[in-house]
């Protein structure tokens, strides 16, 4: 099974008399990851900043927010070697190293999507069932289910631990690949197997399971009445909601195609010759790291609690001294206990959804 490890090397090795733009790919595709590398560490190293150092910050929904940058960070630390790969277009980096990088890959894909549909449980359980909801939504219980979740991935992503290694270079001789080799002789091609596995595990099913918790969602802040929740609640759960939903939509619109395209190849046996394949695979290939850059930037726009916390991280940093006063605001977290205000929101659940606002 070719990988994503060395790919433009031997992709465009393979194709002779290349255009020109399949000359300059390997070198655009560098750029692209150390960008993508550069930003999305600095970007998700902020989420995480924020949530742990500010109490307000830590609400449940923010504890999954954290969790998938955590996921972010630890994958885009893989996005130098990818790019060394691409330079000298075979595997340097030995045997224990082409495990970790398709552990951290992996726990990434398959993490990342049981996180985003935890998410949206969590939004179906306060929207549509608020009170029974507050035993549940606390961010020690959120933190479990991370823990849960970070176990499950890698007991999804076992196969790519016992298959990946290195292997002798197809083109160049001498020097070695980091691929997953699969046993042969099976009665379903174990690659094509293994892709559809992921897909359906790491992809169809939690993105299903989003949309029914989402369709139930939104069908429940359409019909709620005005007697029935403050219209101060209302709006708050929707600009939560608002911020999830568009999470995990941009998650959807930077895999889609990924996973489309791979599809696409277990009916061709992963025939990659045209040039035009080429360039489709690169591009969806990094529009699907893009992926773990963008979230940090989705929260600065939409959530006016994540902008403010940002500014004042960044105020921390300019000038730890003269700000010593605003770093350390909100910087022990707050026993608070459950007590109803006149708008019928508990003191935790006000605090849930003003900090996303």
């Amino acid at each position: 099974m070719e990988t994503t490890v060395g790919a433009v090397a031997n992709l465009t090795n393979s194709t002779s008399d290349m255009p020109t733009y399949l000359k300059v790919l390997p070198y655009a595709v560098i750029v692209c990851y150390l960008l993508i590398c550069a930003l999305g560490l600095i970007g998700n190293g902020l989420v995480i900043y924020v949530v742990l150092m500010f109490a307000k910050m830590k609400t449940v929904t923010n504890m999954y927010i954290l969790n998938l940058a955590l996921s972010d960070v630890l994958f885009l630390t893989m996005l130098p070697i990818l790019a060394t790969t691409s330079i000298v277009q075979h595997w340097i980096f030995g045997f224990a190293m082409c495990k970790i990088y398709f552990v951290v890959y992996s726990i990434n894909l398959f993490g990342g999507a049981f996180n985003l549909c935890l998410m949206s449980a969590d939004r179906y359980m306060a929207v549509c069932h608020p009170i029974r909801s507050l035993r549940y939504r606390t961010p020690r219980i959120a933190l479990f289910l991370c823990l849960c979740i970070w176990s499950l991935a890698f007991l999804v992503m076992m196969p790519t631990i016992l298959y990946s290694k290195t292997m002798d270079h197809r083109i160049f001789k001498g020097k070695y690949s980091c691929n997953i080799k699969w046993p042969e002789n099976q009665a379903i091609s174990s690659d094509k197997a293994f892709i559809w596995y992921s897909f359906i595990l790491g992809f169809s099913i939690p993105v299903s399971l989003i949309s029914v918790f989402y369709v139930l969602v939104i069908l429940r802040l359409r019909h709620v009445g005005p007697a029935k929740k403050s219209k101060e609640k209302r709006k708050s759960h929707r600009r939560v909601t608002r911020l999830v939903l568009t999470v995990i939509a941009i998650y959807i619109v930077c895999w889609l195609p990924y996973w489309v395209f791979q599809v696409v190849l277990v009916f061709q046996n992963y025939k990659i010759s045209s040039p035009s394949k080429v360039l489709l695979f690169n591009f969806f290939t990094i529009l699907s790291y893009a992926n773990s850059m963008l979230n940090p930037f989705l929260y600065a726009f939409l959530s006016d609690n994540f902008r403010k916390s940002f500014l004042k991280a960044f105020k921390c940093v300019s000038s730890i001294e003269a700000n010593r006063s605003v770093c350390n605001e909100n910087s022990v977290f707050p026993r608070t206990s459950q007590t109803y205000t006149r708008s019928g929101v508990t003191s935790e659940e006000r605090m849930e959804l003003s900090s996303m606002e």
